[in-house]
Formats: structure tokens, C-alpha cells, sequence
């Protein structure tokens, strides 16, 4: 939401003076899942929006030919909103989506109630709850739930560890909520990680007949997610991907589903279309202001509009490999060729006072700078492979206090050959 309003301070317009939705509407696209996962103005306030925030936005998007789905989720200091287990300051934020009125406005085509929850018993309550509130002020509006998670340890069903994201007879819980059913499609969609060696099309294809056969229902079902890394950044996935793997399962997920045609497969919505902070994100389909669209867009749109273009096909062929180093990786020697990517995930525990130096120029390029994120306490950094040679990446402490360095100065360090 706050880089599609006009007004908020992260507002994204590219050189020709286009938003994201004038972006997204060439590419052909007719529904967006709005998240609220950013706030729109420089204050420390909740990032909740008012209707008339809400129709600047809807307005532009009906006007445009794209529905939204709009996701019940807030920025916010409060960190019982983040917790597994989904405690009653989330009613409180349904009621508040509920009293801004954005569920009136003709656009919306359904409310999404909560992404990717565990479906303990609470829970499955508490949703219920919400699902009754919205019910009884907007019976008609359409709703959804943003896939699910099973518990592997009733003893213990919080810890992530025991997440269950292959649950897929788990939705038949939430049976009753929900008049859609939202799948999230990751994992193995890549033939080269899949173990079955499947293209992502087939892939596609099997997950989507895994879901029916868990499910057992006549509902409508949507791909509310589904998306491949870049390259440009390590994704939350710790994958790294490249552009013309991207291309290439977006390629397969949308040629199954035209090949499939079933009517209870209503539609499939991309992971993600923009990075949503100031560093490149993995799975984004346009970056630079909306000035750089990645193949993958192009493949939408290909999709969307039904132009197909056979000089699209050689942005699908994957010619390139990536590598996740780690901690573990420390003082070895990685062999690469030119267009291979490496990244980097590593844990220092140095609060982030760590920097990072190559011993040459020119033959490796960096696509996400080496930064820190407290968040996951690790550092992460990508680079391609541009060039053949020899390299040597190094990282110590940005500080001159003995006390407060790393440990071992230089905390790590790895050679790069490039062949």
C-alpha cells in the first residue's frame, strides 16, 4: 500500500512518470493482493489507512481493469501482531480495517484475513472470530485465508521448526471461513532442486493435484503466491536464483495452468512485484523505480495478453548456477564460472559492525551490497561472477576498538576463482 499512494513518502513512480499500477496494468495484470507491511508516512503510528486513502488507490486500480485483494496486516511497534500464536490485538485490527470502510469500495474482489497462519486450535478460533465480524458487516465480500501451516508437535506447535507448510488436508479446517481457497506454490518448482527432475510446468501441475486431493473440495482455488529468486539478493528462502530461472517458472506456472483449464483454479498472483525496503528483493519482477522489468514480467505479461513472443524463450534458458556461502564456508576456495552468482548469508555476531573488501576489481559485481540485517542478526551480500580471475573476498570489523572486534580479525574470508 504505501508504494501505490500518492501521497506516502515510498510512493514508487518511474521516469515516464508511471506508478506501479499503471506498470502493472501494461503488463496486463487484473488483480493485485495488497500487503500493509510498510508504513506510508515518517511517524511511529500503526500503518492504518483511512477510505480516503483507500479509494485514491482502488480508484486508480478500477479504473485501470485491476481487482484487489486486500490483505489484513499492519506495520506497527506492537509486537503481539508478529507472534504465532495470533492473539486478540488482531481483532482489534480487523475491527479498524472494518471501520475505514475500504471493504465498501466496489474494487475490492475479497479480503485476505491472515497470511500464512498455524492452524492450532487458538488459532483456528481467533479466525473464526474475524471471519464473523467481517461476515456480519459485509455478508457478500469475498474471503480468504493466505495458505496455512500444520503443527508437527502438538507439545510444541510454536516453535517454526515444527511447521508443517505441506499440510495441504489441513485446509479442510478452515473450510467453513474461507470462499476461496489460497495456495502458496515455493519449494522445488526448479527442476534442479526438485529431486524429480520435473520441469516446472509438470511441477506445477503435481502440487496443484497434491492440494485437490488434500483438500477434497468443490471451492474455488487461487495461486495467491508463487515466485522464484532473481539474482539480485538472497532470498528469505536462502536461494539466489538468477533472472532466467525466474522467467522460467513463471513460464511453467502459467503454462500449466493454461494447459490444465480447470475453472476451480481460478487465477495465479506472483511473489512479489517490487522490494518493499532500500535493498534489492529476491523475488521482486521490477526494481529501479519501476524502470527495470525483469523477464519474468515480460512473461506475464506474454500470459496475460496472449502476444507471445518467441524471442521471450531464450530469457527462460538457465545458463548460469548460484552459490549460498555460510559460515561453514569460511577459508575455502569456490570455483565459479562467468555469470554464476555467490552469496553470502553469515552469522558474526558482531552487531553489525563488519565490512567487507575484494583483493580485485573487475571480476566480480555486486547486485546486493553487503549489509546487515538485525532482523535475522546475519549479513548477506550477491555478487555475479563477471570476468575470469582470482578474487578474494575478506571481512573484519569497521571498528578500532580491540575489544569490540570480531573475534578472530579477519572474521572470514574466501577465495573465488573464476574460470
Amino acid at each position: 500500500m504505501s508504494q501505490i499512494l500518492p501521497t506516502s513518502q515510498h510512493y514508487i513512480v518511474n521516469s515516464k512518470g508511471q506508478d506501479l499500477i499503471d506498470i502493472a496494468a501494461n503488463l496486463g495484470v487484473n488483480l493485485i493482493r495488497i500487503t500493509n507491511g510498510q508504513r506510508s508516512f515518517q511517524n511511529n503510528e500503526d500503518s492504518v489507512y483511512t477510505e480516503n486513502q483507500w479509494n485514491q488507490v482502488l480508484g486508480k486500480m478500477q479504473r485501470k481493469g485491476i481487482r484487489a485483494i486486500i490483505l489484513i496486516e499492519v506495520a506497527s511497534n506492537n509486537g503481539d501482531y508478529y507472534t504465532p500464536d495470533i492473539r486478540h490485538v488482531y481483532l482489534h485490527l480487523v475491527q479498524e480495517y472494518l471501520d475505514s470502510g475500504v471493504f465498501s469500495n466496489s474494487d475490492v474482489y475479497a479480503v485476505d484475513i491472515k497470511n500464512e497462519p498455524l492452524l492450532t486450535d487458538l488459532n483456528i478460533n481467533m479466525l473464526e472470530a474475524a471471519h464473523a465480524m467481517i461476515k456480519a458487516k459485509y455478508p457478500h465480500l469475498k474471503q480468504t485465508i493466505g495458505w496455512w501451516a500444520g503443527d508437527k508437535s502438538p507439545a510444541d506447535p510454536y516453535n517454526p521448526n515444527n511447521y508443517n507448510w505441506s499440510d495441504f488436508s489441513g485446509g479442510q479446517r478452515i473450510a467453513n471461513i474461507v470462499d476461496f481457497f489460497s495456495i502458496h506454490m515455493y519449494g522445488g518448482l526448479d527442476s534442479n532442486n526438485s529431486g524429480l527432475g520435473l520441469n516446472p510446468d509438470l511441477k506445477t501441475k503435481l502440487f496443484i493435484a497434491q492440494v485437490e486431493n488434500g483438500l477434497q473440495t468443490t471451492k474455488p482455488i487461487l495461486i495467491e503466491e508463487f515466485g522464484e529468486a532473481n539474482g539480485d539478493a538472497v532470498s528469505d528462502q536462502d536461494t539466489i536464483g538468477s533472472p532466467q530461472l525466474q522467467a522460467n517458472i513463471y513460464q511453467g506456472v502459467y503454462q500449466a495452468l493454461k494447459e490444465m483449464h480447470k475453472p476451480q483454479i481460478i487465477g495465479a498472483v506472483a511473489y512479489d512485484f517490487y522490494s518493499r525496503d532500500q535493498y534489492p528483493d529476491a523475488w521482486s519482477i521490477v526494481k529501479n523505480n519501476g524502470d527495470y522489468l525483469f523477464p519474468a514480467a515480460y512473461i506475464l505479461q506474454e500470459y496475460a495478453l496472449g502476444n507471445f513472443n518467441a524471442s521471450l524463450q531464450a530469457a527462460t534458458v538457465v545458463h548460469s548456477q548460484s552459490y549460498l556461502l555460510k559460515n561453514t564456508s569460511n577459508h575455502t576456495v569456490q570455483n565459479l564460472h562467468v555469470f554464476d552468482r555467490i552469496g553470502l548469508m553469515l552469522q558474526l555476531g558482531d552487531s553489525g559492525n563488519a565490512s567487507i573488501s575484494l583483493s580485485q576489481k573487475g571480476i566480480l559485481q555486486s547486485s546486493e551490497i553487503f549489509h546487515y540485517d538485525a532482523n535475522t542478526d546475519a549479513y548477506y551480500a550477491v555478487y555475479q561472477a563477471t570476468s575470469k580471475g582470482q578474487v578474494q573476498l575478506t571481512i573484519g570489523s569497521n571498528t578500532t576498538d580491540s575489544e569490540n572486534a570480531l573475534s578472530t580479525p579477519p572474521a572470514y574470508t574466501i577465495t573465488i576463482n573464476v574460470q
